[in-house]
C-alpha cells in the first residue's frame, strides 16, 4: 500500500451555493394526513415532493434534483420504512425526520438507531413540524460549512500502518481491511468505482463477493473516517451501487493521482 495525502473537494472545485427553496422529499402512503404539514412548509418557501411508496420516491431521490430533507413513514406499503431510513441514512444524501403513528419511546429509540435525524409523531403540530426541519436544515448547513472549510486542509494516509492524520492533528487507525479499501478509492479519485469494480480491485479479477457487504464495508469505513474531522464526507454513495472519492489526492513516493 502507498501513503496519501487528500483534500475534501474536487480539483479547482468551488463550494456550492445554497439554492433556495429548500427541497423535501415527503414518503407517506396517507396523503391526506400529512397535508396539514405539506401545506405548512410550502407556505413557508418549502418545495415538497410527495411519494406514497418507496418505489415512488426512488425517481425522486435518483434525479438530478438535490434533495435537502426527507420526511419518511415507517409504514409503508412496499418497504420496511426503518430499513429505508437506515439506507438513506448510510448514503448521507440528506437528513432524515421519521413520522411515527405512535411515536411513544420505543419508537423513537427505533428510530434513531436505524440512522433517523429527528423522530415526530403524525399528530405533532405542523408549527413544531416547521421549527423541527428548520433546526435540521440549520445543522446541515452548519456541518457543510465545516466541511467546505476542511477542505482547504490536508489529511495524510499511511496505507501501511493503516493511520489517517486530519488538519488538526486528530488521528483514526484503520483495520488492514479498511485500508485496502481506502487506498482503492484514493488511488482513483473522481471515478466512479460499481460494486464489482471494488470487490476486483480489493480480492483480484474474477473474485466474487456480495455486494451488500461492500456496502457494509464502505459504510463502516466513512463512519471510522468521519471520526477524523469529516474525513468521511470524501466518500460519496451514488445511486445503482457505485462509489466515488470526492477529493484532491497526492500519493506520495513520486506518484500523483489525478
Amino acid at each position: 500500500m502507498n501513503a496519501f495525502e487528500f483534500a475534501a473537494g474536487a480539483p479547482g472545485a468551488r463550494a456550492a451555493t445554497p439554492i433556495a427553496p429548500s427541497r423535501v422529499v415527503w414518503i407517506d402512503a396517507d396523503l391526506e394526513a400529512i397535508e396539514p404539514g405539506v401545506d405548512m412548509l410550502r407556505r413557508h418557501g418549502f418545495e415538497v415532493a410527495q411519494a406514497g411508496s418507496a418505489a415512488e420516491a426512488g425517481p425522486l431521490l435518483d434525479g438530478a434534483t438535490t434533495t435537502d430533507l426527507v420526511i419518511l413513514d415507517t409504514a409503508l406499503p412496499d418497504a420496511d420504512g426503518l430499513a429505508l431510513c437506515r439506507r438513506l441514512s448510510e448514503a448521507e444524501a440528506a437528513p432524515v425526520m421519521v413520522m411515527s403513528r405512535a411515536a411513544d419511546t420505543l419508537d423513537r429509540v427505533a428510530g434513531l438507531e436505524f440512522g433517523a435525524d429527528d423522530v415526530l409523531a403524525k399528530t405533532t403540530h405542523p408549527l413544531e413540524l416547521l421549527a423541527r426541519v428548520r433546526a435540521l436544515l440549520r445543522r446541515a448547513a452548519r456541518h457543510a460549512r465545516r466541511t467546505a472549510a476542511a477542505a482547504l486542509e490536508t489529511w495524510r494516509f499511511d496505507g501501511e500502518l493503516g493511520y489517517v492524520t486530519s488538519p488538526l492533528g486528530r488521528t483514526v487507525r484503520l483495520s488492514p481491511a479498511d485500508a485496502a479499501l481506502l487506498s482503492a478509492l484514493a488511488a482513483r479519485p473522481g471515478e466512479v468505482l460499481k460494486r464489482d469494480a471494488l470487490v476486483a480491485l480489493l480480492h483480484g479479477e474474477g473474485a466474487v463477493a456480495g455486494g451488500r457487504s461492500i456496502d457494509a464495508r464502505v459504510a463502516r469505513l466513512r463512519r471510522t473516517l468521519s471520526a477524523c474531522d469529516g474525513a468521511g464526507e470524501m466518500i460519496k454513495t451514488l445511486r445503482g451501487g457505485g462509489y466515488l472519492f470526492q477529493a484532491q489526492v497526492t500519493m506520495r513516493g513520486g506518484l500523483a493521482a489525478a
